[in-house]
């Protein structure tokens, strides 16, 4: 887990955030398809096409994008995104 580095100032008053990457990736289900089109000037060209179904995920972050304000980084043997913890079903008995 990465932490503070001890300064004081920036922080204060703000909740800690954390970026944790897994020691051994856990096994997910992925309830829905993810995909990403780059803009209209470029064509809309696939950025990434995640289906649903088995992912690895590689670790956990807070961000408040996220509506729990968790997202988990997932891989799909050949693209790394971040997705709400919610959108995952997990089956290493993680929660």
């Amino acid at each position: 887990m990465l932490e503070s580095d001890g300064r004081k100032g920036q922080n204060e008053g703000k909740e800690e955030r954390y970026m944790r990457l897994y020691d051994k990736p856990i096994t997910a289900y992925l309830h829905n398809d993810l995909t990403a089109f780059e803009s209209e000037e470029n064509d809309k060209q696939l950025v990434y096409l995640f289906e649903k179904g088995y992912v690895t995920v590689l670790g956990e972050f807070q961000s408040d994008k996220y509506v729990g304000g968790k997202a988990c980084i997932i891989f799909n043997q050949e693209d790394v995104i971040s997705v709400d913890r919610g959108m995952l079903r997990f089956v290493d008995g993680e929660s």
